[in-house]
């Protein structure tokens, strides 16, 4: 807690502001265009700034900063502290940085001991990278999922060299040894993989000769047309639960295999050709037939709109079938007969609901006695006194015709 200024600091007649150490007043410096307290207050701001370093350091210190920093701040404290040009307690802050100097034994070995615990923790991560890498080793090379097995092996690389270069620095014969048993691992990893690949190079050649009896089988399907696509799918089936070649070899066979199938289903799409062609005529015969009835969109009446919808079917279902590519838009204009058909029929019957049709009734009878009321009103009503009548008379009458 800082002194009050007046206690530590003095302002001479000729503007000379001195501080207070003990017995001894040290002149600091001097303010002549101010007043005494202006002096005062400017150099007990100076004073301010050294405490604010002074509690700076106290916090870090508090907070465990590194210790080699805090020396370094507290040897620039004891230079600004010689002779400040401040006016406080500046002993009071000499025996506050003291007493950081004090602490900083402390904070040193509590640090150095967070260090070796560092370590010791850097230790087991690399430790644990290697004993994973000597886990996937370990295991029986034909049961070891050799696609994770080899993402798993360079995800470890990389956290070893990663760690490695971020992480704390430890011993280097520690470290020496655990990249040693990592390596080896490693490497032993390799050769089973290596020695894996060519078992299923042996597999890969017998999928390449039942595949080519597969591929002989297809080709000898050409002959019979599109009428031999379901024995095609059915050599399909036995291809899928054949083996797999080498993805270079499997390929290449696929391409064969496929062309045989290609072949039968472009038979299977000239037909459909053909018969697109045939049906041509059908389609055109059915779009004359949408043309002769598309007034039924016109008609207003439900019955008439009916009854040359049902002969619109009628007809329609006699034609034959069309191309396919135009099925759909045939199709569309049909349900635009049917939808405006439907319509009418919900129109008809919405207006003719027996409920709705008597409370209409009901409101239509009350109109017209209120009209009939009004206008013998109106008949006796003097002219002054007629401008009400006859605008409640206009609204009745409206809401009738609505009714009607």
């Amino acid at each position: 807690m800082a002194t009050s200024a007046d206690a530590f600091g003095r302002v001479d007649d000729d503007g000379t502001v001195s501080v207070r150490e003990g017995d001894v007043w040290r002149a600091v410096g001097s303010f002549p265009d101010g007043t005494p307290e202006e002096a005062l207050a400017y150099f007990t701001r100076k004073f301010d700034d050294l405490e604010a370093i002074v509690s700076l350091a106290e916090q870090r210190i508090k907070a465990g900063a590194a210790a080699r920093d805090i020396t370094k701040q507290l040897n620039r404290l004891d230079t600004d502290l010689l002779e400040p040009s401040a006016v406080g307690d500046i002993a009071a802050l000499r025996g506050r940085v003291h007493a950081l100097r004090e602490k900083l034994p402390t904070l040193e070995a509590k640090q150095d001991e967070a260090s070796q615990a560092a370590v010791a923790e850097a230790l087991a991560h690399r430790e644990k990278i290697v004993a994973d890498m000597e886990a996937i080793a370990g295991q029986d090379p034909s049961k070891i999922r050799w696609k994770q097995a080899t993402i798993t092996m360079t995800e470890l690389f990389e956290a070893w060299q990663t760690h490695q270069q971020s992480g704390p620095r430890v011993p280097k014969k520690t470290a020496d040894e655990l990249w040693g048993r990592f390596r080896s691992a490693r490497n032993t990893l390799e050769k089973a993989r290596r020695a894996y690949f060519q078992d299923l190079d042996k597999v890969s050649k017998e999928a390449k000769a039942i595949k080519k009896d597969l591929i002989t089988a297809a080709e000898a399907l050409l002959e019979k047309g599109s009428a031999a696509i379901p024995a095609y799918r059915s050599l399909l089936d036995r291809w899928k639960e054949a083996p797999r070649a080498s993805k270079s070899v499997e390929d290449g066979l696929w391409a064969q295999f496929k062309k045989a199938g290609d072949a039968l289903y472009g038979a299977k799409a000239a037909e459909d050709k053909r018969d697109d062609e045939t049906n041509s005529v059908n389609a055109e015969s059915k779009r004359a037939l949408l043309a002769e009835f598309a007034d039924i969109l016109t008609l207003t009446e439900r019955d008439q709109a009916s009854q040359r919808l049902r002969s619109f079917q009628t007809r329609f279902a006699a034609l034959g079938p069309v191309p396919k590519k135009l099925v759909r838009a045939i199709d569309d204009q049909v349900k635009k007969l049917e939808t405006h058909v439907r319509s009418l029929e919900q129109e008809f019957w919405t207006k003719n609901d027996p409920e709705k049709k008597a409370r209409s009734e009901s409101m239509t009878g009350q109109l017209t006695a209120a009209i009939a009321e009004l206008e013998s009103k109106l008949r006796d009503a003097s002219d002054s006194n007629t401008s009400d009548l006859e605008a409640e008379l206009a609204a009745k009458k409206a809401w009738l015709e609505v009714l009607n």
